[in-house]
């Protein structure tokens, strides 16, 4: 486990995609840029494929499917470069281009694992979270199930940034 007086030089940020999460993401990009440490953005989307097939496999075919699921992914990665290409358009000095070098997007029904695994592809010194309000049980009072078991899993600190509705 990194020990507090080890150097942030790079840095993980699990995107939400929800309302007033861009909130979230131009921090961690400041964040980035004052520790001076390289920022990967990875957004974790199901996989509706493997639902769809039992539900809909007579209906559709496994190519449109697969295209749908694709486009899907595409969309979700151009939404978070054009909230980058915003927020480096309304702070320049900042210049985000040189904090965000990827931006990845997974698929999968497990998203702490996945948010996790991208933690230890490439070392990785923090993890940023952007947490959400939702109604849920009173186990998740304070965060949700995947904030839960990220902070819960991770052999590196975990920082949760507020801000998306």
């Amino acid at each position: 486990m990194n020990q507090p007086s080890q150097p942030v030089n790079a840095m993980l940020y699990a995107a939400e995609l929800g309302p007033g999460c861009e909130d979230a993401l131009a921090y961690a990009i400041r964040l980035g840029k004052q520790l001076g440490a390289t920022l990967r953005v990875v957004a974790v989307i199901g996989d509706e494929r493997e639902t769809s097939v039992v539900e809909v496999d007579s209906y559709v075919p496994q190519g449109a499917l697969n295209q749908y699921h694709d486009n899907h992914a595409k969309r979700v990665k151009e939404r978070l470069e054009a909230q980058i290409a915003a927020f480096s358009a309304e702070c320049p000095d900042l210049n985000s281009d040189t904090t965000v070098y990827e931006i990845k997007v997974r698929e999968g029904d497990d998203v702490a694992q996945l948010i996790l695994a991208e933690a230890q592809a490439i070392p990785t010194d923090m993890i940023l979270l952007g947490t959400t309000h939702h109604e849920h049980p009173v186990l998740e009072f304070l965060f949700g199930s995947v904030v839960q078991d990220v902070i819960r899993r991770s052999a590196v600190p975990v920082l949760l940034v507020p801000g998306c509705d």
